[in-house]
């Protein structure tokens, strides 16, 4: 049995997209055609962005992704490799919360290795891992999935049976050490990771990249999934070590990652200012920070790859209990990702409380992103758009932590998505909503069959649009500068004029400064259309403050507002979803008739949406944030 080993990496990792990796690797000849040249084509109803899409899909059954994008990493600038292809068979254990994980690793000689890790948030995806225990033992049969975890692992768990088993998985690694001017050092290690057992029949050769299109990017449809389907990704691992890089003598065989013979840098909390201890620095966990994102751009800069929450071992844990009959279990499956309620209870600046609500955005972000890319249900570009907005809505209200990072790395892009995400919203609105409304209102509903079918095209383009920025290089940078951002925002004490503020008084300030811009005078029935929307904007403000700070609000605030606000929201939405029908059946080349018609009616809703509007927002009560904290 070998001694446990203690070390601390920040980790993250970087999944392999198919149909990206696909496009990347047919070269030149994948790209989309021109912008006009799709919006044609989509006007007409032509279902050529689809046969794309299975095109690249069917490439990508018969090529050997993980290899092509080894060969890719071995060819980098100060890249060297760690350890050539390994096999092995691999059982991981995943805790509920997600923070602790065991591997379970047997070679091709029958080797078993165990090894226990936990983890602790910097921001989403962004991880402090320190090993908490290892061992090594001989295993003369497979990996059943009744084995008894070893008892070191288990005695440093301290409560093994709450962990979330995967399947055997059949793993194939290779690794890299990347080595920076000043000395820092990131592993990167590849894993293409598969079901033990290869569909009969198949050649296993083609069996990680079968697996990874069903896991990765299933079809672009609702039909149930195929619960038997191999599970299986493909990624790259980075970790950037803390304080002292590892050095050759100190890597053991079995893992590229592991530990140097070394006592951990001090313990990094992960309240306050994360990543120091009181006397202590965050300068060697930022110095790896740094190091870990410089290797992350390298890679995503060349290579089809972007940052995911959580590593493929847990998502396979995942899977598995989502796999399970009941029926909470089932409810939890590929469905969008709503925002969720923030505590604050530990947050006593107002820098705390960026940073907690920031991570929990941006979870929300990223919870949605592979359902946008793969999947039909509006809902996912819906809740990525809210997402998007809360973002938005916490830099106004947070405005002084919007330094330069932010301005030239992060938000212009922003904004570039936002303009792809809304398009693509306002159409699925356009056509699952308002244009079902204008044609049930009109006497002869069959002669708006046409207008249906361009609208319904246009909105397939639009989304395929949005999909086609997702994998691109640009929003992986994107991604990455938004993680760093978050990252780095948690291991500083925030703006220097902000230190001393009290968290409440500060969030007293900006929810009643919403409140007064919604409930000025004139009302919304002598507003125009325009003003009506940048009112619906400021209810909206108001109600994303007032759920940042939900926990800090009184019991009447927390009970009536929200829901008060959402009805608001929904009433002035009525407007604003008029208005903009009114400009896609002018770019749908509607009929004069039906644009007239849809004059009318959508006039008749604006007046409807300004008085029902005016009421709610005069019964709105004034919001009251706690004091004392």
């Amino acid at each position: 049995m070998g001694a446990a080993r203690m070390s601390d990496t920040v980790e993250l990792v970087l999944v392999v997209e198919l149909t990206a990796a696909s496009e990347w690797m047919a070269g030149p000849t994948a790209s989309p055609p021109h912008e006009g040249a799709t919006r044609r084509s989509a006007a007409k109803g032509s279902a050529k962005p689809t046969r794309r899409r299975a095109d690249t899909h069917a490439q990508a059954a018969h090529a050997d992704i993980a290899a092509t994008i080894a060969a890719a990493v071995s060819r980098m600038p100060a890249v060297s490799a760690l350890s050539e292809w390994a096999s092995s068979t691999i059982r991981a254990y995943v805790d509920p919360t997600g923070t602790t994980q065991v591997l379970l690793r047997v070679d091709a000689s029958g080797v078993e290795r165990a090894t226990a890790r936990h983890f602790r948030e910097l921001a989403p995806g962004v991880r402090l891992c320190t090993t908490i225990a290892e061992t090594t033992l001989d295993r003369s049969r497979p990996l059943e999935p009744d084995d008894a975890l070893p008892a070191c692992i288990r005695d440093a768990l301290g409560k093994p049976n709450d962990c979330t088993p995967s399947p055997a998985l059949a793993a194939r690694r290779v690794a890299w050490r990347r080595s920076t001017p000043d000395g820092a050092v990131v592993d990167i290690e590849l894993h293409d990771v598969r079901a033990a057992l290869c569909e009969e029949g198949a050649d296993a050769a083609v069996q990680p990249a079968r697996a990874l299109e069903r896991q990765t990017s299933p079809p672009a449809t609702d039909a149930p999934d195929r619960t038997h389907a191999p599970i299986a990704f493909c990624e790259l691992r980075l970790a950037a070590w803390i304080d002292e890089a590892p050095t050759a003598a100190n890597v053991v065989s079995d893992s590229p990652l592991a530990a140097p013979e070394s006592e951990p840098h001090a313990g990094i909390e992960t309240s306050g200012a994360v990543g120091t201890q009181p006397g202590e620095s965050a300068a060697p966990t930022i110095a790896a920070l740094q190091s870990l994102f410089a290797t992350a751009d390298a890679l995503a800069a060349t290579l089809p790859v972007f940052p995911a929450l959580t590593d493929g071992y847990a998502r396979v844990c995942a899977a598995t209990a989502a796999a399970a009959p009941s029926a909470a279990a089932q409810a939890a499956r590929h469905v969008p990702i709503r925002a969720k309620r923030v505590d604050l209870s530990r947050a006593r600046t107002p820098h705390d409380a960026f940073v907690a609500v920031s991570g929990s955005i941006a979870r929300q972000w990223f919870g949605n992103e592979s359902g946008v890319r793969a999947r039909t249900d509006p809902e996912f570009v819906h809740q990525t758009r809210v997402a998007l907005r809360r973002f938005k809505s916490l830099m106004k209200t947070f405005r002084q932590w919007g330094d330069e990072t932010w301005e030239r790395s992060i938000a212009p892009d922003l904004d570039w998505l936002g303009a792809l995400l809304g398009q693509a919203r306002d159409l699925d609105v356009f056509v699952d909503a308002t244009l079902p409304m204008l044609v049930a209102a009109d006497l002869d509903p069959s002669a708006w069959a046409p207008l249906q079918a361009r609208a319904a095209a246009r909105r397939d383009e639009a989304r395929e649009q949005l999909r086609r920025a997702l994998r691109t290089h640009r929003y992986a940078a994107l991604s990455l500068a938004w993680l760093k951002w978050i990252a780095m925002q948690r291991l500083s004490a925030g703006p220097l004029a902000m230190t001393d503020k009290s968290l409440a008084s500060y969030a007293a300030k900006r929810v009643c400064k919403h409140h007064a811009r919604l409930c000025a005078k004139p009302g919304l029935t002598a507003l125009s259309p325009a003003e009506r929307h940048r009112r619906r904007i400021e209810a909206k403000r108001l109600r994303y403050t007032l759920e940042f700070f939900e926990s800090l609000a009184s019991r009447k605030t927390r009970r009536n507002m929200s829901k008060q606000l959402g009805r608001i929201q929904s009433v002035l939405g009525d407007g604003s979803d008029a208005t903009a029908a009114l400009r896609f059946l002018e770019a749908l080349a509607a009929a004069p008739y039906q644009q007239g018609f849809a004059r009318g009616w959508c006039e008749a809703v604006n007046r409807w949406s300004a008085v029902e509007g005016e009421r709610l927002v005069s019964e709105l009560r004034k919001p009251k944030i706690v004091r004392g904290r």
